[in-house]
Parts: structure tokens; C-alpha cells; sequence
């Protein structure tokens, strides 16, 4: 079937806000206590934290509660200066909004307050609603462009016995229309049953419109339809519920499901437990005691050093013989935006990602991500700005710039080796703004991805994720969502090639095989899209398949096989489960047509065992542990703030992939720190960053005990295994080691040497 004809984008902006401005999910008639004190006020929900006591520790929601017709209530400002606190009943004249309106009734006040600036912090106003009341009450903030921030308040007569509740208008939402029947269907997505207090016009994106009538009632998830005359022609059903995306709206093929649209359910457990796996290893500490460690990149040039990254702006060097290099190899931190790591003890933003040039080791070309301050340089990709409200008037809704940089050291000594010794030349190849995080802006940014490698063909690829704050949606988010739009650089991993100049700057190009070249809105930079925050992807070096974490909202957490051109699903989908972005929740649809085009993950997890957050990792190719051949590593942070983390790794990936919990040495222990990276070296062996105790450290990931003999002069025996276990070097003249000489390893590591001509026998036992 056809799609109809959409109407022009006025008409998608006139009606967002029925589907983004969401209060309570239902009103029941429980009292309005006499005095009520508001807190700080924001841009969603019900736009103020209501309390029942001045301290302000027993919260409500205002729209559980009823304001009697006659009698006297009084509202406190007990914190938050930033959006003031008044009261309307008569719509402003210039606008029609409650914002700014009239009151019809005098209050009295502790201060002078008017309709433009209200209470504020420590200042009250006393009402009485007269006994004759019969027009409709709303609460709003005073500033002159917080025009969203309005709601209203439940008012009705004294009972004289129970009295229905009243539905939150905002949560009934179009969910179906066929315009050849003058059929349209309207859907509650609240959790309680109640009525309309009033006439109610519910409008969908598309101008269909419906008015109920003030009485109708609605039980939760219940779906009513109603014949309106609808113009033009064409049947469509509503997927999800992200309700402003005309993307998750299809084009219906029947009339079976007609009145039954929405089963909501918050799915508490949406995922069975993360099983013990059968693969038990060994962890050695290569490192400590560094600051904020995010990830490692191997030079592979000779030398046997790694270079460790730093979040705060440095990278350090990690010489062979397991010291750190006095001098860094660089240091950005005076470019940073101010990170709070040492005052809140979290941040997303910093140095972020450190790609080495594929032949770095004779070119000295390096490439970095970090978050720079916003100084005078122009973005690249700049944020729409009907996109910008920040509700902290102390924040501005940029908050710093991501930067692309590439680094061209120069051998100036002549020794053969890149390093701090030697002069670089710094060249910018791309920039874009990051917004201000609405619901928690002391860190400042969320969401900044980073991560960044060079793939098989020599392009260079970044994670970018989708702008920050929860849900995708706040400051700095498009209407359908961040991740859901590829005509813009968030939520997606960009490739690009850093020896080109066609792109719309010049400083790089863009691959003549990247799926979205010669789209129309497109950005022809995209690779795939669709993702809330792949911190970690990486390329198996031997199928050159690619895989990403990305890490969910409040539920579940995925590993994808990321295939060119393909969208992730992010925010329509959490996982592989339809995703509210009202309420955060997942849920389901009864009998849920499918998303087209969307993928899921090969595998997902969810918070039930302690998880928050996915750390994504790499293909396992290195030689020290067959038995992981081909299985992806990968991880989870752990609580927030609190550790520990949990190593994972996923097998069968060709067949039907499966996440499992490693075994850590030999008894299973659990981490002592948490996680924040997955890295790889030349040799394709596996470690991972970790915070613990106010300090950073580097794991390598070992077998639970491994020999290693060599044989020249005479025989070298290297002996690693893991740290937290017991590993003994057996050595003997008989082959059944009856007669054996025991020696123990301490930290896991051994070096010893036996003289050529001795016959022996070596094994190594982990206990």
C-alpha cells in the first residue's frame, strides 16, 4: 500500500509537543495536602520536584493529587531560583498558552509576586479556590521562554464519595488511522485507569486529529477508536512509541488488530542471568598506579613499549622492561575542556580514543579524539539550534567541542624511534559541538564515544555517540531522536580518510564506498548509525567483520556485528526491546508489527546481576589462549562509581552467539576494580583498563598457567600465569615427574635458565 502524503514539517513542530511533553501518568483523588513545597524545577516530567515537608524529603507527584473547590492551600519555594513558581486559569492573549496567563482569583503572598516572576527560594504564596471555581488550574515557571514548562492541576469538588481520577491528556496518543473509513485509534499509555477532565484534541504528526469529549475514560493500555472524517488516503499503524518519528509509523496490512495497539508492561527481567562459562583465565598486572587509564595503542615498532592513554590529556610510555618513561610521548590536558575526575570522580569527556597510523613505525602519524574547550574555532557539524535549552541557567547548552587531530611526529635525532624527543605538527580534521547534559549537567557531557582504529583498507573509523543526557532526548536532540536522524554526526560510527579532501571541510575524505555517498540528507561520513554510546569497536583482523558494544538506557546492554549502512535501532529499540522514551522503560506491543530496516544485537544483557554498562572489547586472535580462538571479549564497568566489573566473552559467533561469565583463576574470583576498556596488541593478546583505589592500572588477560621454552646456548624458561592463583614450576628427569623439583612462581611470572646439556622435563600447575 501507498504511503500518504505527509504535511509539510510546520505541521510535525506545531504537534511535537503532544508526544515530548509528558507529565504524571495518571491523577488519583488522594487530598492535596494545605501546603505543599516546590523544589528545583526542570524541562520534563512534571517540571517541579513537589514535596509534603519543608526539608524536603518526602516527594510527590502533583498530579496524584486534588485541590478542593473552597478551600485554602499554600505553596513554598523551598529551593531552585532558576524557573520561579506561579499560577495561571486564563490563557496568556498573545500566545493562548497558561504560560504567562492570568489568575482569576487573588492570592496572597510573605513578598511581591507577580505572573512574570513569581516565588522563589524561601517565598510563599496562599490561595483559595473560590467556591464557585469553574475554570481550569495550571501551574508554570515565570522566565519568559520556558514556555513548555506548564501543567495543570487537578481541581474538583468536595466528594461525597469517591470520585473518578483524572487521565494525564498528554499520555493518549494517535496510534492507528485509516483515512479511507474515517477510522482513527487513540491509545493510553498511562498505568492507572481515569477520565478526561475536560474536551481533549489529541494531533499526531501527520495533522490527524481527534477531540474527546471530557468524561471519556480510558484503563491503562487501553485503546479506543472513533470515526472522524480524516483527508486523504491510506491506512498506518504506529510501532513504537516514539510517536514523533514518522519512521516507526507502517503502513497497516489488515484491520485484525484494530483496538488492541498498546500492552505496556515494564518488563523487570527481560533477559536470563549471564551464565558461568567454561573458559577460566589468569590476570596479570602489567601497570598501576596511573591516572584515569582509558586505553592502550601498540606501536609494534621494535621497541616492545605500549602506549598508555590517559584520560586527563597524556600519553605515557610503557618501555619493555615494564617502566614508565619519565617524559610523555604527548599532553593535550591544556586544551581540554575543565574535566570534574578528581571532584565528582566521574566524566565522559577527556582524551578519549589514540589511533596509530598503520605505519606509524616509519611515518610517525598518530590520530587522536578529545574534548577541547569551545574557544573561537567553528564546528564542522554545529547543533541545530531550536535544539538548544538547557534549564540551568548556570550552564550554556554547548558544552565543549569534539576534535579529530592528526599528529605528524618528526625523527628530528635520527634514532629510528617517535617519541618525546622529537617535534610534531598538530593538524585538525574535524570538529563538532557537544550539548550540555540537561538532567545532570556537573559532568558537563555524556555520551562523547572516542573510540577510534584504522580498518582494513586504511580508513579511519570513530565511535560517536548520541549527544548525551537519557532517553535521546534534552538539550542538543532532534525530535525523532539523535540516533534515529543520519543527517547528523551522533549516534553513528563515521569513516573517513584522513589522506582525503573531499569532504565539505577539506581536511579529510570520504570513501567512495561508504553507504550514504550521494544521499540527499544523508551524511556521507556515516558507516551505520542508530547508536546510544558505542564507547569500544574494533575489526577482527582475520574476517574483517566489525563489532560494537553500545551501551543501554536503564535495561539492556548489546554487543552488535555492525554491517554498512545499517541502523541500530537506538532510540526506537533498547536491545532488541521496543524502547519508551518518555518514561525510559522497555515494554511491549500486542502483536507488534516489525520494525523494517532496524538491527538487533547478537547478543544482549541485562542489570539483574549488578551490571550497568558494557565495555566493548575484540576479537580474540593472539596464541596464549587457544581455546578462546575467534570469541569476542569483552565486559561490563560495574556499578557505577562502585565496582567491580565482570569479563565476558561471547562464542559461536558464526552459529548462535552466546554471552558467558569467564573464570577467573583457578577457584573463580571475582574483580576488584572496575572496567573501562578493552585493548589489543600486536601479538592480538587482549588486556583491559581498570580504575580500583584511586588509581589506574593495565591487565593483561594470561592463561591460568603458561611455559614458554627457548633454546639456544641453553634453555630459557618463561614462565606467567595468573597473579591471584598458585603457580608452581615443576622440573624432573623422568618423564612422569615422580622425582620432581618444585619452584613456586611468585606474582605469576618466571624467568629461569638451565644449562643446554641437562635433560629435564618442565610443566607448570595452577592451583
Amino acid at each position: 500500500m501507498a504511503q500518504p502524503k505527509f504535511p509539510a514539517p510546520s505541521v510535525f513542530l506545531n504537534t511535537l509537543l503532544v508526544f515530548t511533553i509528558i507529565t504524571s501518568a495518571l491523577s488519583a483523588q488522594t487530598p492535596a495536602p494545605s501546603d505543599i513545597y516546590v523544589g528545583n524545577g526542570y524541562f520534563s516530567g512534571e517540571y517541579y520536584n513537589f514535596f509534603t515537608d519543608q526539608a524536603g524529603s518526602n516527594q510527590i507527584n502533583i498530579s496524584d493529587y486534588v485541590f478542593y473547590i473552597g478551600n485554602t492551600y499554600t505553596f513554598h519555594k523551598i529551593s531552585g531560583n532558576n524557573h520561579p513558581f506561579y499560577l495561571s486559569d486564563i490563557p496568556n492573549n498573545s500566545s493562548g498558552s497558561y504560560h504567562l496567563g492570568t489568575l482569576s482569583f487573588p492570592i496572597s503572598s510573605d513578598s511581591t509576586i507577580s505572573k512574570s516572576d513569581g516565588i522563589r527560594s524561601s517565598e510563599s504564596m496562599t490561595l483559595t479556590i473560590p467556591a464557585s471555581y469553574s475554570n481550569n488550574l495550571h501551574y508554570y515557571c515565570t522566565k519568559l521562554f520556558h514556555t513548555t514548562m506548564v501543567a495543570s492541576l487537578n481541581v474538583d469538588v468536595l466528594p461525597e464519595d469517591d470520585s473518578p481520577s483524572y487521565l494525564n491528556s498528554s499520555r493518549l496518543i494517535i496510534t492507528e488511522i485509516d483515512r479511507q473509513s474515517d477510522y482513527i485509534e487513540v491509545t493510553y499509555f498511562g498505568t492507572g485507569s481515569g477520565v478526561l477532565e475536560e474536551d481533549t484534541t489529541i494531533t499526531n504528526i501527520f495533522g490527524d486529529s481527534i477531540t474527546l469529549a471530557s468524561r471519556v475514560s480510558f484503563s491503562a493500555g487501553q485503546t479506543k477508536n472513533y470515526v472522524s472524517s480524516l483527508s486523504g488516503s491510506g491506512h498506518l499503524q504506529l510501532t513504537a512509541l516514539d510517536a514523533s518519528n514518522p519512521d516507526y509509523w507502517v503502513s497497516a496490512q489488515d484491520n485484525s488488530n484494530k483496538g488492541y495497539f498498546f500492552d505496556e508492561q515494564v518488563i523487570a527481567n527481560p533477559l536470563p542471568d549471564v551464565p558461568q562459562g567454561e573458559i577460566a583465565i589468569g590476570l596479570q598486572t602489567v601497570v598501576s598506579g596511573l591516572s584515569h587509564l582509558i586505553g592502550l595503542a601498540d606501536p609494534n615498532d621494535g621497541t616492545g613499549r605500549l602506549l598508555l592513554v590517559e584520560q586527563e590529556g597524556r600519553v605515557k610510555v610503557l618501555n619493555s622492561d615494564g617502566s614508565i618513561s619519565q617524559s610523555d610521548l604527548m599532553d593535550v590536558s591544556a586544551n581540554l575542556t575543565p574535566l570534574v575526575l578528581d571532584t565528582v570522580g566521574y566524566d565522559e569527556r577527556g582524551l578519549l580514543g589514540l589511533a596509530l597510523s598503520p605505519s606509524f613505525a616509519s611515518d610517525g602519524t598518530l590520530f587522536f579524539y578529545a574534548s577541547y574547550s569551545k574557544g573561537t574555532s567553528a564546528p564542522d557539524f554545529a547543533i541545530p539550534p531550536d535544539t538548544l535549552i538547557i534549564d540551568e541557567t548556570d550552564y550554556d547548552e554547548i558544552d565543549h567541542h569534539s576534535v579529530i587531530i592528526k599528529r605528524t611526529i618528526t625523527d628530528d635525532n635520527s634514532d629510528g624511534i617517535f617519541d618525546f624527543s622529537d617535534s610534531y605538527v598538530d593538524t585538525e580534521i574535524l570538529r563538532f559541538e557537544q550539548p550540555t547534559a540537561n538532567s545532570f549537567p556537573v559532568i558537563g557531557s555524556n555520551h562523547n564515544g572516542g573510540h577510534l582504529f584504522f580498518d582494513a583498507d586504511g580508513f579511519l573509523m570513530v565511535a560517536i555517540g548520541d549527544g548525551g543526557d537519557a532517553n535521546d532526548t534534552g538539550n542538543g536532540h532532534v525530535a525523532i531522536g539523535n540516533g534515529a536522524d543520519a543527517t547528523n554526526i551522533f549516534g553513528t560510527l563515521i569513516r573517513i580518510d584522513p589522506d582525503g579532501n573531499n569532504s565539505a571541510n577539506g581536511k579529510y575524505g570520504i570513501p567512495a564506498d561508504n553507504p550514504f555517498v550521494g544521499h540527499p540528507t544523508y551524511l556521507p561520513e556515516i558507516y551505520a548509525y542508530g547508536f546510544r554510546n558505542p564507547w569500544t569497536f574494533s575489526q577482527d583482523p582475520s574476517t574483517g567483520e566489525i563489532y560494537s558494544s553500545d551501551s543501554g538506557q536503564n535495561f539492556v546492554q548489546e554487543v552488535n556485528r555492525v554491517l554498512v549502512g545499517k541502523n541500530y535501532g537506538w532510540r526506537a529499540k533498547e536491545g532488541s526491546f521496543l524502547f519508551d522514551p518518555v518514561t525510559g522503560n522497555i515494554g511491549s506491543l500486542h502483536s507488534a508489527p516489525t520494525i523494517d530496516g532496524l538491527e538487533d544485537p547478537i547478543v544482549e544483557y541485562d542489570h539483574d546481576q549488578g551490571y550497568a554498562n558494557i565495555i566493548g572489547g575484540h576479537i580474540y586472535r593472539g596464541s596464549l589462549i587457544p581455546e578462546l580462538q575467534g570469541a569476542y571479549i569483552c565486559g561490563d564497568y560495574g556499578p557505577i562509581l562502585s565496582g567491580p566489573g565482570e569479563l565476558f566473552y561471547v562464542e559461536g559467533l558464526n552459529d548462535t552467539p552466546l554471552i558467558k561469565r569467564f573464570q577467573i583463576g583457578v577457584t573463580d574470583r571475582a574483580l576488584l576494580t572496575d572496567i573501562r576498556a578493552f585493548c589489543v596488541d600486536g601479538a592480538g593478546e587482549v588486556y583491559f583498563v581498570a580504575n580500583s583505589n584511586d588509581q589506574s592500572s593495565l591487565y593483561k588477560i594470561v592463561p591460568l598457567a603458561h611455559i614458554e621454552i627457548n633454546a639456544t646456548d641453553e634453555i630459557e624458561l618463561t614462565v606467567t600465569g595468573d597473579e591471584g592463583s598458585q603457580i608452581t614450576l615443576e622440573t624432573s628427569s623422568d618423564l612422569d615427574f615422580t622425582n620432581s623439583q618444585d619452584t613456586s612462581v611468585n606474582g605469576g611470572k618466571l624467568i629461569q635458565t638451565y644449562p643446554l646439556e641437562d635433560q629435564a622435563f618442565f610443566r607448570v600447575i595452577a592451583e
